[in-house]
């Protein structure tokens, strides 16, 4: 089996995984979500505006700044977008197990027997 016939599969079990499944299902919840939407647009709108005023050089207000802070919260607030967040770390932290274990392949390493195969007890 070639090296890329190998990554498929690998892509292949990580769409079965616990963390891609509730990833997805966070994704959706989220899309379906009008006031998790409507607050991630006005984020992305306040965020823009600061963005855009910092690089023509110009002054941000502290109205904008505590606009930006208080949007922020109040998405940071919204269970759709925890939910969504959590998911994202944890889908993240499973990634980042899989290249550390593929880092150690290349370096010549190998698992321990005693990690039974998910290699969390190596890292």
């Amino acid at each position: 089996m070639s090296y890329i016939e190998k990554a498929q599969e690998l892509g292949r079990a990580l769409l079965e995984c616990e963390e891609t499944i509730i990833l997805r299902a966070a994704e959706t919840n989220l899309d379906h979500d009008q006031e998790a939407q409507r607050l991630i647009r006005e984020f992305q709108q306040r965020f823009k505006k600061i963005q855009d005023s910092q690089e023509a050089g110009e002054e941000v207000s502290d109205q904008e700044w505590q606009e930006f802070n208080d949007v922020q919260e109040k998405m940071k607030a919204n269970k759709a977008v925890q939910a969504y967040f959590a998911a994202q770390q944890n889908f993240k932290k499973l990634l980042e197990q899989v290249n550390t274990i593929i880092n150690q392949v290349l370096a010549g390493n190998s698992c321990s027997s005693s990690c039974s195969g998910n290699c969390s007890g190596c890292m």
